[in-house]
């Protein structure tokens, strides 16, 4: 009986050696994915941020050259930040 058991836990052993580095990339491809996710989630709370501050400024404008002007400030911004966004994703 003491043989059996030996020999099942030096197959459990080589079980776990065996799969070690697939674990390893699963851990990874999890931490990519969530940070992917992360990433999406961030950048869709921006898009609706922009979104928002739009249609405020649509409401508080006084004049169509104002509102030219403030949605073009509005989307200099949203771009200059989905720009860095994206630098930090490619790192």
């Amino acid at each position: 009986m003491t043989q059996k058991t030996k020999e099942f836990n030096a197959y459990l052993d080589f079980q776990k050696r065996a799969m070690a580095p697939f674990i390893d990339l699963n851990e990874f491809a999890v931490r990519t994915f969530e940070r992917a996710a992360r990433h999406s989630y961030e950048a869709a709370g921006e898009a609706l941020e922009f979104s928002i501050a739009q249609a405020k400024v649509a409401l508080s404008a006084k004049d169509p050259q104002q509102l030219a002007s403030k949605q073009a400030q509005l989307a200099t911004d949203f771009v200059g930040r989905q720009t860095e966004r994206t630098n930090e994703w490619l790192k």
